[in-house]
């Protein structure tokens, strides 16, 4: 197949980016190239790849501000639907919520569209007037937020089970790694730890400007009991994970996936989890980690985590979530959509 992979060029894509979406469409990218496809990719020209690059430079060594660097985002899309309609590519596998739908049935060939971000209000009224196009899901929670939209698929998201490597060892400290807001719990992790005594370590962005931090965070961080670690690139996020004994993931927020879940369990490392959004998916109650509803049942989970084995994690993780299945699921949409295509015409 020929596939274009259309992302977004404000950060490069590579397999070691922190922001996650980058670094899914460096697997996902690189693992259908060695499966033989040709796969054109569209990017920053800083990207990482073994796929064919295209990228735009306008700024020759300047900056554009933030409000101009759209201008730049349609011309790749752009670039990427007329090298379409010249026969480059069978299908295009866009990473934009909305700004490709504009596009998609002005070409023949067809688009797969990945909702990586929230579907915000505003949002709605755009993607009904586009809900007949192939969204992908990364889990049925998902789909509950617009249930209209053509759901095509479900793929979990993976990660390199060759970076993330298991350590049946820990040390002795919880983790919560994500944003430092109240959507994402990182007070109730707090409490929790407290509670059952556990040594609590906090990776992320720190919103300083905000109440939220000064309030709720700021007060317990002594360096001992709770130790804010700053945010955490790409090794230092891999290193936290793995020396875990367990990462807490007190989210309040209706989760479309939880990519720290899955990078945590490839470690080895449980999952202590609030019950909202894809959690229950993700998570096996008592074999890969707890499921709780509040700080007060975290704390209990805590208190148990030992029970969990880390290997029977890992192998939940090598079978549901490495990059290898995301890159087979995907493979076997795009030649599904594909056979749909050939029938209709």
């Amino acid at each position: 197949m020929k596939i274009a992979q259309l992302t977004s060029s404000y950060t490069p894509v590579a397999k070691n980016e922190s922001k996650a979406i980058y670094s899914h469409v460096a697997w996902l990218t690189d693992g259908l190239v060695g499966k033989g496809h040709s796969v054109d990719l569209y990017a920053s020209k800083d990207s990482q790849t073994s796929a064919n690059l295209h990228s735009l430079d306008f700024s020759e060594g300047k900056e554009y501000p933030v409000e101009q660097i759209r201008y730049k985002q349609w011309a790749s899309i752009s670039d990427c639907y007329r090298n379409a309609q010249k026969g480059m590519h069978d299908i295009i596998h866009s990473h934009f919520n909305i700004m490709s739908a504009f596009f998609a049935d002005m070409v023949s060939t067809p688009t797969v569209i990945s909702i990586h971000s929230p579907i915000e209000e505003w949002m709605k009224p755009i993607l009904m007037k586009y809900k007949h196009l192939n969204y992908i899901s990364f889990s049925r929670a998902q789909r509950k937020q617009m249930p209209e939209l053509n759901w095509a698929a479900n793929i979990y998201h993976g990660v390199d089970m060759e970076l993330f490597t298991y350590n049946e060892t820990p040390s002795n400290y919880a983790l919560f790694l994500g944003r430092i807001t109240a959507d994402k719990g990182t007070h109730d992790a707090i409490a929790a730890c407290k509670i059952a005594e556990v040594p609590l370590r906090i990776a992320g962005v720190s919103y300083e400007t905000e109440q939220y931090w000064h309030k709720e965070i700021a007060p317990h961080v002594d360096g001992e009991s709770v130790r804010y670690v700053g945010q955490a690139n790409f090794d230092k996020k891999i290193a936290l994970l793995q020396n875990a004994k367990v990462l807490v993931f007190p989210t309040h927020y209706h989760e479309a996936f939880g990519y720290v879940m899955i990078e945590a369990m490839a470690c080895g490392t449980p999952v202590i989890a609030f019950n909202n959004g894809s959690v229950p998916e993700i998570v096996r109650d008592g074999k890969t980690g707890f499921i709780v509803n509040n700080a007060e049942e975290m704390a209990e989970a805590l208190k148990k985590i030992d029970t969990i084995d880390r290997a029977v994690v890992r192998k939940r993780a090598e079978q549901f979530f490495s990059a290898k299945q995301m890159v087979d699921g995907y493979q076997i949409v795009y030649k599904r959509i594909l056979e749909q295509q050939k029938k209709k015409k």
